[in-house]
């Protein structure tokens, strides 16, 4: 008779144990969805980044105003922006600023060497005297496609995505990161 207790109260620690076991498995892996454990700041961010990969938004983007669909004719210079078949890189600098055309000529290597991305994007570097608004061929108006870019990009590298309507500053100074940049956003 004893042995069968034994074994009974045996069988009873072992299933204890096993729900423990389960229970610490559970809440200590990181991985596993537990519903009733709030994600963290950090895991939020994370599955928002996958999302935003998943569907290829980029959260820095903006919006073009419909403003300068509206104030841009088609014979404004850079017009072909708006609704072209590929998204556009568009770089406005200085013609004498040293930096700007050491980091153009960097970054031009780099597109060469990934001849793929001319399927993805076409490349408008707009050499200026000075940053100052542009003539728009739409009388009284200033909010043309050129004068948008060069106040958004101007010094800065932009990506410029025609079937969303938006635009994304790429701030980097350096020519990799951009370039690195450009090459994330290619599915964008």
């Amino acid at each position: 008779m004893r042995k069968k207790n034994s074994n009974h109260g045996f069988a009873k620690l072992l299933a204890l144990l096993i729900i423990l076991a389960f229970v610490y498995v559970t809440n200590s892996n990181q991985d596993t969805k537990v519903p009733d454990r709030p994600l963290t700041a950090d895991q939020k961010k994370e599955l928002q980044k996958q999302q935003d990969r998943k569907t290829g938004r980029v959260r820095t983007a903006h919006q073009i105003p419909d403003k300068v669909y509206e104030d841009t004719t088609s014979s404004d210079k850079f017009a072909n922006i708006l609704n072209s078949n590929r998204k556009v890189i568009y770089y406005a600098y200085l013609i004498n600023d040293s930096d700007a055309n050491v980091f153009l000529d960097e970054f031009e290597k780099l597109l060469k060497s990934h001849a793929e991305l001319q399927s993805y994007y076409f490349y408008y570097p707009d050499p200026m005297e000075q940053f100052s608004s542009v003539y728009c061929n739409k009388v009284g108006s200033s909010d043309c496609i050129q004068n948008f870019l060069v106040e958004n990009c101007h010094n800065n590298m932009c990506i410029v995505n025609p079937y969303k309507k938006q635009i994304l500053k790429i701030s980097s100074k350096n020519f990799r990161q951009a370039f690195d940049s450009v090459y994330s956003h290619k599915n964008w």
